[in-house]
């Protein structure tokens, strides 16, 4: 049976990005994830969000800990994103301080059930940032092929006056001319780097 080359390119594509995020310093790193999460809280006061959904950081992602930090200090909400590999859906807890994440599907931090407070399907956050390999500026991202935030954006099915912001977050490394879309992938509405924030 012959290959899907979308396919093909798409896995080549996230091995490459792979290897440049994981080249990073961990200096590069560190203080990208202070520059970006600044940017991102600029955005967050900007238009009055009063909740953000984070994720928590993986080996080399761009680690968003400052942006949560900043938050809970102005009184913002963290919301968090627990994995149910099963139907790669997506159950969203509030989180209030970093003893409320433990292990979970695929050894990432989430939160623990037991500890945090689970959010009903009729709260939703002002933005959503997203991590990803790989994102370009016209709202495209290359995920890890897992799919879980495109079947959540889907899920919602939010009007778009209602819908939050979905926001890249990655280091500039990360950013490349063009992401090869499908129609079922998310848009995103814009993307935050240790350089700035751009909205599409």
């Amino acid at each position: 049976m012959e290959k899907d080359p979308l396919e093909s390119y798409k896995r080549l594509l996230r091995k490459e990005l792979a290897e440049r995020r994981n080249g990073l310093m961990e200096e590069q790193r560190n203080t990208g994830a202070e520059e970006a999460s600044l940017h991102a809280f600029r955005l967050i006061v900007d238009t009055c969000s009063t909740s953000v959904m984070l994720y928590a950081s993986f080996r080399s992602e761009l680690s968003l800990k400052p942006l949560a930090e900043l938050c809970w200090k102005r009184g913002i909400g963290v919301i968090a994103p627990r994995c149910n590999p099963a139907d790669r859906s997506m159950t969203l807890y509030e989180l209030e301080h970093w003893g409320q994440l433990a292990p979970g599907a695929y050894g990432i931090q989430e939160p623990d059930p037991d500890l945090a407070k689970r959010l009903n399907g009729q709260v939703l956050p002002g933005i959503i940032f997203v991590p990803g390999l790989g994102f370009d500026r016209a709202g495209g991202r290359i995920g890890y092929g897992g799919g879980y935030y495109d079947l959540f954006a889907a899920k919602l099915g939010q009007s778009p006056d209602k819908a939050p912001l979905w926001i890249g977050a990655c280091f500039d490394e990360q950013v490349i001319e063009a992401v090869p879309m499908e129609g079922h992938d998310l848009t995103l509405n814009g993307l935050v780097t240790p350089s700035g924030v751009w909205r599409f």
